[in-house]
């Protein structure tokens, strides 16, 4: 265990450059970016583990948020740390960058530093699963936190980046609904599918064009559901 650190303007610049170069040179070592200037500890102490290994992205969230809540912290306290997030994407670098069949991916940047800015906020592997998490909880969280944590899947991609979608739970409860198979535990086939009537991408454009007609954000996710168009039948069974 490990005391949670904030990463530091130039413990950031450090971290991005090393994230640079093991693209092209995979045996370079990771620097030591716990100490000062490069990062300083956070108030209060938060004991964190240096190398676990989470089977999904919920599994992750779910740790984060009961060590946070150990320490009575809630996510007002953390969500706009953007420090936290890039340091403890440096801390579990190796988990995040290594697939099931233990070889190594190097994503964009923004996978790993955290950036104040939403568009690239929600992409970061640590932040964008734990800010769904937080919001919405265990069951209406599955949908998107059950791929493994070094992926960034097309449900975070299509709705977390849509603030208007995101940020309501009647909508994620409908989404969840029509998305996710309980018995499997797993999203349902062919949602991400842009041939697939109804699919996600179809979803988020209706939601628009029923925004326009309907107070949407007042009706219970029953109601969204029965005036949803022919097209996502299927999805509702």
């Amino acid at each position: 265990m490990i005391p949670l650190r904030i990463m530091q303007p130039d413990g950031k610049n450090e971290f991005q450059n090393y994230i640079n170069r093991i693209r092209s040179d995979p045996s370079i070592q990771k620097p030591d970016l716990n100490r000062h200037p490069f990062s300083h500890e956070f108030s209060p102490q938060v004991m964190i583990d240096e190398s676990p290994r989470f089977l999904s992205k919920m599994e992750m969230a779910e740790y984060l948020g009961r060590i946070f809540i150990q320490a009575n912290l809630g996510r007002e306290n953390v969500i706009g740390e953007n420090g936290l997030w890039t340091w403890i994407a440096y801390l579990w670098f190796d988990q995040l960058t290594t697939n099931n069949s233990g070889n190594r991916q190097f994503r964009e940047v923004a996978r790993y530093i955290c950036s104040s800015d939403y568009t690239d906020y929600y992409r970061h592997l640590v932040a964008g699963p734990y800010y769904i998490y937080s919001l919405h909880g265990k069951n209406n969280s599955k949908v998107f936190l059950s791929s493994p944590i070094y992926e960034h899947n097309d449900f975070i991609e299509q709705i977390a980046s849509r603030q208007f979608i995101i940020s309501h739970p009647n909508l994620i409860e409908v989404f969840s609904i029509l998305y996710f198979n309980k018995t499997s535990g797993k999203p349902k086939r062919g949602a991400q599918s842009r041939q697939r009537a109804g699919n996600i991408r179809r979803f988020v454009m209706v939601i628009q064009q029923l925004e326009l007609t309907y107070d949407i954000y007042s009706m219970s996710p029953e109601q969204i559901i029965n005036i949803l168009p022919q097209e996502f039948s299927e999805w509702k069974r």
